[in-house]
């Protein structure tokens, strides 16, 4: 196995690996580095969804789909990010994570880990965005970082929904599973104490502030996080595994022909502990 930097300020390359095979002895070195860059770029990968969902157990509990729609129908525990249509029938989610956003940030105990493999790419567009909010938080001036520490935001998975062009009604079982939860808005890595930026999707609110200032403070904070100068762009190629730590990393898909070009991506996720 070896590791190389990308040319940004975070992200790895990892080589020379097999993750069907990955001996134990390689794995403690693998999820540090993941942990301390963010990101991690391994290619030229072979996974079924089964293969995937075991690499991804070697970090954590694997989490369930949220709705339940869109699982792979050989694993339910792989999430489909697809344009393609077969048979009249989506064999994923097409309009996925278009905004910058941390997976999965309105649960009590949202997800550490995300794993992200390419079955089949675009010829161009579809790539996905990263920016740290580690870093984010360490580019803030003293004061702007004691203003935010101890803010509480409010992470909605029903606004969030509602704001979802198309979206059916959420069932009453759906709402009961995903109420509204409460999250520092600087939170601290359990492994490196490193503190971040935890910045939900655009419809998370600081507690005590109104709608409009709450949703403008979050808008300002995740502008200065995504800065350009501050990004790194992966372009996907069949065969990639990409994987990220939610708890410092934000990230967004990139638009691509939907209607002209195929995209099949396979997704699942691991489980983390309550933000502090």
């Amino acid at each position: 196995m070896k590791i190389r930097s990308t040319s940004d300020e975070f992200g790895i390359f990892i080589e020379d690996l097999d993750l069907r095979t990955i001996p134990d002895t390689d794995f403690p070195a693998l999820r540090s580095a993941i942990i301390q860059s963010g990101v991690g770029v391994i290619r030229d990968q072979l996974l079924t969804p089964a293969d995937l969902v075991s690499f991804a157990e070697r970090f954590g509990k694997v989490e369930y789909g949220v709705r339940g729609e869109f699982q792979h129908p050989d694993n339910p525990d792989v999430y489909v990010i697809s344009n393609i249509v077969e048979d009249g029938k989506p064999l994923g989610n097409p309009n996925d994570g278009f905004a910058w956003h941390t997976d999965l940030s309105f649960l009590e105990h949202p997800t550490a880990f995300t794993f992200l493999y390419a079955v089949e790419t675009p010829p161009s567009g579809g790539n996905t965005e990263f920016a740290s909010a580690a870093l984010a938080y360490d580019r803030l001036p003293a004061v702007r970082k004691a203003e935010l520490d101890g803010m509480q935001v409010c992470h909605s998975y029903k606004r969030l929904h509602a704001t979802r062009k198309n979206a059916r009604a959420l069932t009453e079982e759906e709402l009961r599973r995903m109420p509204d939860v409460i999250h520092p808005m600087v939170r601290t890595h359990p492994d490196t104490g490193r503190r971040a930026l935890y910045l939900g999707p655009n419809t998370s609110v600081p507690i005590g502030m109104t709608d409009e200032a709450g949703l403008a403070l979050m808008d300002e904070l995740m502008e200065f996080t995504v800065d350009p100068a501050y990004r790194y762009v992966h372009v996907w190629k069949p065969g990639d595994l990409v994987m990220w730590d939610n708890r410092t990393m934000v990230h967004r898909a990139m638009e691509y022909d939907k209607i002209n070009e195929r995209r099949l991506m396979h997704r699942t996720t691991v489980k983390g502990e309550r933000p502090v």
